[in-house]
């Protein structure tokens, strides 16, 4: 757990997106990964929930307006994150009514999981998977969760989303970057440097426990405008 200011790095989009501005700000949730309560005194949620609060875009007329909305509450058995109350809670307390298919999830290690779970039945315009895994690693307390008691359903997951990217950092050692890359890459058929289906890898970077880390609102910001429009910062 982390305690840091706020952000000093701003993002600002210029020129008009193709989809219709009634479309924005863009529902960005934050699914933390186990332990991590309160949510916003843990790891980067916070900074990045304000950090792409920030961001602005250009509309057709002139006007400017914010580009996301990030929602995050705390979960409710935030040590096991069981997917019998996490993905209830996710479908009722943080996604609004209708609002799902427009609605981008970023799920950090257990958020993750839980994110492709729920990605499995529900349209979504993204999903953005942070240090990501499909085993319950020989934990007892992952094999709690119940997220590990069948297969992964990979072509729901790709069908229900306009866009899937996955970050990892080599120097994770919860979550080993062979496991992150075989999920990415094999799993879900991401490759490095392609939005809407982009893998991006850190040499430098560990399990994303302190920010900041700007590489995350870019990941963001280039995968949302692949199926929304360009913009320029």
């Amino acid at each position: 757990r982390h305690a840091y200011p706020s952000p000093s790095l701003g993002f600002r989009s210029g020129g008009p997106l193709a989809m219709p501005p009634t479309m924005f700000p863009i529902p960005v949730v934050v699914l933390p990964g186990s332990g991590c309560t309160p949510t916003r005194e843990c790891n980067f949620y916070d900074w990045f929930g304000r950090t792409v609060d920030s961001v602005e875009m250009k509309n057709a007329d002139g006007s400017t307006q914010k580009k996301y909305r990030a929602i995050m509450k705390n979960m409710p058995d935030p040590h096991v994150c069981r997917e019998t109350a996490w993905i209830p809670f996710i479908t009722t307390e943080l996604i609004g009514p209708g609002e799902a298919a427009n609605t981008v999830v970023v799920g950090h290690s257990s958020g993750a999981v839980a994110a492709m779970r729920l990605a499995e039945k529900t349209k979504l315009k993204g999903i953005m998977l942070v240090a990501t895994y499909d085993s319950d690693m020989s934990d007892a307390n992952e094999r709690k969760s119940g997220y590990f008691t069948r297969d992964f359903d990979w072509k729901a997951i790709k069908s229900n989303c306009e866009f899937v990217c996955c970050v990892g950092g080599t120097l994770d050692d919860l979550v080993p970057i062979q496991t992150q890359r075989r999920v990415a890459m094999n799993c879900l058929g991401l490759v490095p440097n392609v939005p809407k289906k982009e893998w991006l890898e850190l040499p430098n970077e560990d399990h994303f426990f302190t920010p900041p880390c700007s590489e995350l609102v870019a990941l963001l910001e280039r995968n949302v405008d692949a199926v929304v429009g360009s913009c320029e910062r």
